[in-house]
């Protein structure tokens, strides 16, 4: 009798068990975030990546109601960060944030153990196009440098994985030949081209603002469909009748690879509210940042897209 007792009481036991379970899945974000979350920028202080994460910071732990602690790791250009990444504990509180598509690059020129199409997409913030930019001294248009490009070999400032990967498809589908001049930073590449060390160059529509502004550089090109509000007076190559791929570099954050979906969208719409704040909207504008958001899926999408157009310049990419 007591045999069947207890039976039936570990039956009831069991059942409520189950109940629990399954009102309260894996991930359940209840009591996430309770603590300090570490966001990785994988490059030094200072930078572009860094210079955004800082900006967008104060506001997304204002929203997630937790402290955000920024932590540099620039090393190897990032590609350690992002090996480290891939085993970090999917529980919310360690996050990556870089510009997009440099762990791709990386997956394809070095051998690594990572996978960016494993990382799971959060949320992004900015979205900055690619421009080609000349001395202010040299060509006033496009169709100008096109011409010169044509007639002889010119030689190209580019940095970072992106400009590098934009840069080479720009050239590609432009049918110019060029003599590829890397730079560590952006920073770098403006001052060779400012002096005239360099023809021209390739990099993100934020990084030549101030020299233009100066009146040292003249932007000829934005390689997007429609025109930079901060640059309204520079054509995109689709005004232009050009077909040039375009090759954004992207801002946001990425959780490690597993991490549950109800922590997930927790950070999202955190995010979502920080990128509203009108401390974050001032932060962009004083940078001449557009503020240009995607969710997680789209996010993905960008990530899935990406892969087929770096392994196509693979070869370009490890000379």
């Amino acid at each position: 009798m007591m045999a069947k007792q207890w039976k039936k009481a570990g039956t009831v036991m069991l059942i409520v068990g189950l109940g629990v379970f399954l009102l309260c899945p894996a991930g359940n974000s209840a009591d996430f975030p309770s603590k300090t979350v570490t966001l990785i920028v994988t490059a030094d202080v200072g930078g572009g990546e860094d210079t955004e994460a800082r900006g967008i910071a104060p506001h997304f732990e204002k929203h997630l109601g937790v402290k955000v602690l920024i932590e540099n790791q620039g090393a190897a250009g990032g590609k350690i960060a992002f090996e480290r990444f891939m085993k970090t504990k999917p529980d919310g509180y360690t996050l990556i944030t870089y510009t997009f598509p440099k762990s791709i690059i990386i997956e394809y020129t070095e051998k690594v153990s990572f996978k960016t199409k494993e990382y799971t997409p959060v949320y992004t913030w900015s979205y900055s196009n690619q421009i080609l930019a000349v001395n202010a001294e040299t060509w006033k248009t496009f169709d100008e440098f096109l011409k010169a490009a044509r007639a002889k070999t010119l030689a190209g400032g580019v940095s970072g994985g992106h400009s590098v990967l934009g840069g080479l498809v720009a050239a590609d589908e432009l049918g110019i030949k060029v003599n590829w001049v890397p730079f560590e930073g952006a920073s770098g590449s403006l001052a060779a081209l400012a002096g005239k060390h360099i023809d021209f160059m390739v990099t993100l529509s934020t990084s030549v603002i101030p020299l233009v502004e100066a009146g040292k550089l003249r932007p000829l090109a934005l390689f997007s469909n429609e025109r930079d509000p901060f640059l309204p007076n520079v054509p995109c190559t689709k005004e232009l009748g050009i077909r040039v791929t375009p090759i954004p570099g992207i801002r946001g954050i990425e959780a490690p690879p597993g991490t549950p979906p109800a922590i997930v969208k927790v950070l999202a719409e955190a995010l979502t509210k920080a990128v509203k704040e009108p401390g974050f909207i001032e932060f962009a504008k004083k940078r001449k940042m557009d503020i240009h958001t995607l969710n997680g899926e789209e996010f993905g999408q960008e990530i899935t897209q990406a892969y087929p157009l770096v392994e196509k310049y693979q070869k370009v990419l490890t000379r």
